[in-house]
């Protein structure tokens, strides 16, 4: 099981967005607090931890505290979803397809270049674009 976690103390928006990323991956999200990201190791060896630098959100993915790889988002966009909810994030992009695929439920499909998007709760439609 992956751990979904943000900094100490993120912006009331960044919580919200890691939440509904942990609902699309069926993933657990752990507030961290004054928990270090070394006392999150003994919990799972794999966790996905998301920052934000000024305007930017990275997605870190790390396994037995080895850094796999980041994704950094330009933003994103939430609009309300409509039809049933999927599960699993959707990319288009295949070297971030190649990065997840081993640790979350992960789509690639066709369309517009640099995307990611997945279903959150509350009828939300994550589109977050990734920085080239």
């Amino acid at each position: 099981m992956t751990i979904l976690t943000t900094s100490r103390r993120p912006s009331p928006e960044l919580r919200t967005f890691a939440k509904d990323l942990a609902f699309a991956l069926g993933c657990d999200h752990i507030n961290r607090g004054k928990a270090g990201l070394r006392d999150l190791g003994p919990l799972d060896p794999v966790f996905i931890f998301i920052e934000r630098q000024q305007e930017k959100v990275i997605l870190r993915l790390e396994d037995d505290g080895e850094i796999r790889g980041e994704i950094r988002f330009s933003g994103w966009s939430v609009t309300n979803r409509e039809g049933d909810i999927r599960k699993g994030i959707f990319v288009t992009d295949q070297s971030v397809y190649d990065l997840l695929k081993r640790y979350v439920p992960v789509t690639l499909v066709d369309g517009q270049d640099g995307a990611i998007t997945f279903d959150g709760r509350q009828r939300r439609l994550y589109r977050c674009d990734i920085e080239r």
